[in-house]
Formats: C-alpha cells, structure tokens, sequence
C-alpha cells in the first residue's frame, strides 16, 4: 500500500515536472510540435560575419556588405539602414545605434576596416569560430544542468520501482509465513 502511495506521489511530482519543462525550456516544445522556430537568443551571428567575410574577399565596399547582408537576412534587416546612414556620411557609431546588440560582433570587426582600411575579413572569420565556440560550451553547460536537474525525478521514480519490484518481492521470498 505505501509502494502506491509512493509510485503516485512520484508521478504526480513528474507531470508537474513535465509542465514546468515546456515553460522553461519553449525550444524543446516548439521542436516537439514541429515548429521549429528561431528565438532572439539564437541570432544567425555566426552566418553573418562569415558572409561579411567572404564578401570583404570579393572586394565589395563594406556599405554594400550591409545592404546585402540587410536584404538577404531576414534578422539583418537594420543593416540597410546602417548602410544608408554611412552613406550619407553619419559617424560610425550614430549609423548603428539602431542595430541591435547581437550584431556588436559585426560591428566591432567592419569598425577596424572602416577607420583603417585594412581587410579584415581573417577577422571577421575568427570572431565567426569564437562566436562558434562560446555557443558549443554554453550548450554543453546547459546540456550539464540539465542532467543535474533530471537526477531526483528519475530517482524518484527509480527507486519506488526498484524497492517494488527487486526488494519486495526478495523479501516475500525469504520469509515464506509472512
């Protein structure tokens, strides 16, 4: 009777776990429904900078960069309006204010072309692989803290399971007048 109690008590503990886990984590809900839409925090930084890259190769001016980058970048849309700012001549950093932060990277890159004249399209490749690289090690933090975090509830259900199924059942048939 108190191996029900516990077996309920543990599954009404994981289905409150499991509504709290579509609130915390909306991407895995939204992957599990077949949405699989892009959120703010996932900007497309590291596609933009190496895109800036490979157009700084070409030989492209950086306002015509920006206008490309704003035209075929559905998140990058404020790029045009950077690269018309420059155009008509706005200091640099009145021309981005409007850009948002996630584009700090791309901005702090084609600064250091635009004052010095020098390529920087190594640059841009660079902070592209560290952009990379930050994103890998805070998916496997995440990917740590979510380990961390399912342990009591698969504890939870685990053990009630392991007492019911492996303890109980030894213990019935060690003492057989019970």
């Amino acid at each position: 009777m108190n191996t029900l109690i516990l077996l309920a008590a543990a599954l009404a503990g994981i289905l409150s776990l499991g509504k709290g886990f579509t609130t915390r984590f909306p991407s895995l809900a939204d992957h599990a429904n077949g949405s699989a839409k892009r959120h703010a925090s996932e900007q497309p930084i590291e596609l933009v900078l190496d895109l800036g890259a490979s157009l700084l190769d070409s030989g492209m001016p950086i306002t015509q960069i920006l206008d490309l980058l704003g035209s075929s970048i559905e998140q990058c849309a404020v790029l045009r309006s950077v690269a018309r700012c420059l155009e008509m001549n706005l200091a640099w950093d009145k021309a981005w204010e409007a850009a948002p932060q996630w584009l700090a990277p791309l901005r702090k890159a084609l600064l250091f072309a635009h004052t010095t004249g020098a390529p920087a399209a190594n640059l841009l490749r660079n902070t592209a692989a560290l952009q990379r690289r930050e994103h890998a090690q805070k998916v496997a933090r995440l990917g740590a803290q979510f380990a961390t975090k399912l342990v009591l509830p698969l504890g939870a259900c685990a053990l009630p399971a392991f007492i019911a199924l492996g303890v109980v059942p030894l213990i019935i048939a060690l003492f057989p007048s019970m």
